[in-house]
């Protein structure tokens, strides 16, 4: 490799080194206090190994085409140390996500209701439209676009990035997100624009292409978001009891909202006068170690046992309002698909513990099993219980603690 060539490496590489801290920054700033590099390879080669793309279950992230990947495990300081390992990360949150939604919910109320009207029917009807309609996934969409379009193309308000701009070999980047939605930013035509209420999520030039959640549907999209945290080294995957990733500090208590991959532009090589479109991949950290006891495994084991049972109509449980759109022909795929739609889609009663569902109480309670983490970083009852059944009161009543803001009767809003 000539000198010149070497020095626009390290130039490229440093270039990298400081987007990603400037992003992980940014992130953590929005509440999203997980942001960990990786290279989609890693996960492709895992799901692969594991049988899931014969299976039909998972299907592969994108990734460059390579010329090299290492069939040794890496120390993870040596993976670390090169921004060049990775195309891709993982974000998520763990309970510092909450006090950021409250107020993301709280502006929203002032923007789109407060602002507009002055009668109480419509003030309850504009508050029931923005926590009926899925707020905190909007809200993640909304928050992790800012955050990206910030750091690609600038502050947000037209002006174009300086020392923060994305490495000019990045020519897009692309949101796999845990709801199984994806969406692709173009990095050269990328300009966010504000709308009239200042929603930063505005954008004329994003593509978003819809997805079905669950894997058993042709249009869908499933990242395990397990795995791909299982790659990063950092996390334990509890494969036998709770399913979760455990963290050795924060155990059970962080939480996936996307993969976001980024899509490079091939470089020219002067030397042999061609497109260069390989990259080197190299070798993938190596496994976090189980950081749990194997008596919380077992006591996860059975939680997880029950929780099946109770929510797989043995025990004649209700599972909701969406239960209606399952066609009960016994068959396993749609049972699959049932619980699914419980456990992410269904809205529950969950203001306080005594209203939670007994079908929905083992689920909440499964990251109870793991004790690392537990005392100093469990999400409040609160954010624990919405993540769960999504019950609007519960949003209502947060916003109640904040601030007087709500001063309409809207005790019956559901």
């Amino acid at each position: 490799m000539s000198t010149s060539s070497s020095t626009a490496s390290v130039d490229s590489d440093n270039e990298m080194s400081s987007f990603l801290e400037n992003l992980r920054q940014r992130c953590v700033q929005r509440g999203f206090d997980v942001c960990d590099p990786i290279h989609t390879a890693w996960y492709n080669n895992l799901i692969e190994e594991e049988g899931h793309l014969q299976k039909g279950t998972l299907k592969k992230l994108p990734e460059p085409r390579s010329i090299h990947i290492a069939n040794q495990r890496a120390s993870a300081e040596d993976v670390s140390s090169s921004s060049l390992s990775y195309n891709a990360v993982l974000i998520g949150n763990s309970k510092s996500i909450w006090p950021e939604f409250i107020q993301w919910i709280h502006t929203q109320y002032k923007l789109k209701v407060e602002n507009c009207t002055n009668d109480h029917d419509e003030r309850r009807k504009g508050l029931d439209l923005i926590l009926q309609s899925n707020p905190f996934d909007t809200f993640v969409m909304d928050r992790l676009l800012e955050v990206f379009n910030t750091c690609c193309n600038g502050n947000g308000n037209g002006r174009e990035a300086e020392s923060e701009a994305i490495p000019s070999k990045i020519a897009s980047y692309e949101f796999f997100w845990s709801s199984g939605n994806r969406t692709k930013v173009n990095v050269i035509n990328a300009k966010t624009i504000l709308d009239q209420d200042g929603d930063a999520s505005a954008s004329t030039t994003r593509k978003t292409d819809q997805y079905h959640c669950f894997a058993s549907k042709d249009d869908s999209f499933l990242v395990s978001m397990q795995r791909v945290a299982k790659v990063t080294g950092k996390y334990w995957h509890d494969e036998e009891g709770t399913k979760l990733c455990v963290h050795p500090k924060f155990g059970t208590w962080k939480a996936f909202r996307a993969v976001v991959v980024f899509t490079t532009r091939p470089e020219y090589n002067i030397e042999n006068n061609r497109m260069q479109n390989d990259e080197v991949i190299p070798a993938q950290p190596p496994y976090c170690p189980c950081p749990v006891i194997a008596e919380e495994i077992t006591a996860a084991k059975d939680t997880m046992e029950y929780a099946i049972k109770v929510s797989s109509g043995e025990s004649n449980i209700d599972y909701g309002v969406m239960s209606s759109t399952t066609d009960g022909d016994g068959d396993s795929s749609n049972d699959q698909d049932r619980l699914c739609t419980y456990l992410h889609n269904t809205v529950t009663p969950g203001s306080n513990w005594t209203k939670v569902p007994l079908s929905m109480r083992p689920w909440i309670q499964l990251r109870d099993c793991i004790t690392i983490g537990r005392d100093e970083h469990k999400y409040s009852d609160p954010q624990l219980l919405y993540h769960y059944t999504k019950d609007p009161d519960i949003l209502i009543n947060e916003l109640r603690k904040r601030s007087d803001l709500l001063r309409i009767n809207i005790n019956n809003i559901v």
